[in-house]
């Protein structure tokens, strides 16, 4: 039996809906990715700064 106009229509919809959704939650995946990298890199360019001593 083939499927009703809003049968395709609805399955197009979640289609679409589940694909932004997935696009939506890459693309948070590689900024929290970015993020840890710049934070990783950041920590490692002050770990290599020479200590200037006390700061008192």
């Amino acid at each position: 039996m083939p499927l009703s106009d809003d049968e395709v229509r609805i399955i197009e919809e979640n289609r679409r809906r589940a694909e932004q959704e997935h696009a939506e939650f890459l693309a948070k995946q590689e900024a929290d990715h970015q993020a840890r990298l710049a934070e990783e890199e950041a920590r490692r360019r002050a770990e290599e700064r020479p200590h200037s001593g006390p700061t008192w």
